[in-house]
């Protein structure tokens, strides 16, 4: 029978349980080294509550012990985060997420990694997350980490833990218990109309080519990686509409490639006016031109957008055209999220419901959308309120 021994805080309070089952002896008639496990206690937990559960875990544990299937009680976390790392490049985690978290290993594991899954407390991650705030972290401005950068790094954690509980390795997700560094909610950056108005004159005088790919960035708010992954099968001429279903991305290990969207919610339609259709008819005729010009130069893979050899443009291509085109026009800094963001704040203002312009942003959830945009919001309501004060208030 599995043995719990009762682990106490200075105060008296009962924190957890240390357990240990008995695992004989070896060939050579010495004793093997017990399977041990810690069943923390949660804050609100009576005593009896807490033996009860702490009984039926570990008997759980004891069965998986002597039928084999519990895992080495000396696995620590670098191991295990490499393992749910692997399960999610089979099971289809988008590249650039894996790079991410890949990068975010090399400040965790220095400090957490040799720490055994079974062992690894509140405390740890709390003193992991004070670390990653000191001066020198940043790699481009030399200073201190963000905090949304900080919790980038507390999700993997408990991602990797949360794995682990439904393998049965750990009782229960010490993230949750972790004291996370408050993220400031920052303002999304939007064109005001007048400024919309400015671009769009200035594009006038660009080559078609960026005019579209402009036009398409605002009127349909898709990210950027979305519309240079635009092909013209997808583009619905008849109902006027395109369907995003493909990114052009780039990570430095592989170059350009293809990829779903963000979301399953991602691929979806966008209905576009009949003028953006009119300039897409006038940008295909353009292309089809210079195709047949550049002969065999030109390898046509289908997409809207191309480098000059009709190869897939590069991401960072239209962020930095962007730059100085903002800069040959005299405009305020131009980068391509600020065309989504402005297209979806000129719909809340126009009274467009959080629903229709989460699908058309493409969102996984409506609340994301929400909370995105929760002071443009603000903004709209305050300006209907000022319209019904003009309309019903306002003296003769």
């Amino acid at each position: 029978m599995a043995n719990l021994q009762e682990r106490r805080d200075k105060s008296g309070r009962l924190i957890s349980y240390s357990i240990r089952v008995h695992r004989g002896r070896g060939m050579d008639g010495r004793q093997l080294k017990p399977w041990t496990a810690t069943f923390e206690v949660l804050p609100g937990w009576s005593e009896k509550t807490a033996r009860k559960k702490a009984e039926t875990f570990a008997a759980t544990f004891e069965k998986e012990c002597k039928e084999g299937l519990t895992s080495d009680s000396r696995l620590k976390f670098a191991e295990y985060c490499a393992y749910v790392l692997q399960l999610k490049e089979q099971r289809g985690t988008k590249h650039s997420t894996l790079l991410l978290y890949r990068s975010l290993t090399t400040r965790i594991f220095p400090q957490i990694g040799h720490i055994k899954l079974k062992e690894l407390r509140a405390d740890h991650l709390n003193d992991l997350y004070s670390s990653l705030s000191r001066e020198g972290l940043n790699k481009r401005s030399g200073g201190t980490l963000s905090a949304k950068t900080i919790l980038q790094h507390h999700r993997l954690i408990s991602t990797v833990l949360e794995q682990a509980v439904k393998e049965g390795l750990i009782p229960f997700n010490v993230a949750s218990r972790a004291t996370l560094p408050k993220v400031e909610h920052k303002e999304v950056n939007y064109f005001q109309p007048e400024q919309v108005a400015a671009i769009r004159d200035a594009l006038e005088r660009e080559p078609l080519k960026w005019k579209m790919l402009v036009h398409l960035l605002l009127i349909t708010g898709a990210r950027r990686g979305e519309v240079i992954g635009l092909k013209w099968n997808k583009v619905d001429f008849e109902n006027n509409r395109i369907f995003i279903c493909n990114s052009v991305l780039y990570a430095p290990d592989v170059g350009l490639y293809e990829a779903a969207p963000k979301t399953e919610r991602s691929r979806r339609y966008v209905t576009l006016p009949p003028e953006t259709m009119q300039l897409l008819r006038q940008y295909r005729a353009w292309q089809n031109g210079e195709r047949l010009r550049l002969g065999e130069y030109f390898q046509n893979q289908d997409f809207v957008f191309t480098q000059d050899n009709g190869k897939p443009m590069h991401p960072d291509s239209v962020t930095e055209w962007l730059k100085r085109f903002s800069r040959r026009h005299e405009l305020p800094h131009v980068n391509p999220h600020a065309f989504r963001h402005t297209m979806a704040s000129m719909l809340y203002f126009n009274g467009v419901d959080s629903v229709s312009i989460s699908k058309r942003l493409g969102h996984a959830q409506v609340s994301t959308t929400a909370n995105i945009y929760a002071h443009v919001m603000e903004e709209a309501d305050q300006r209907n309120a000022d319209i019904l004060s003009s309309i019903f208030l306002k003296k003769a």
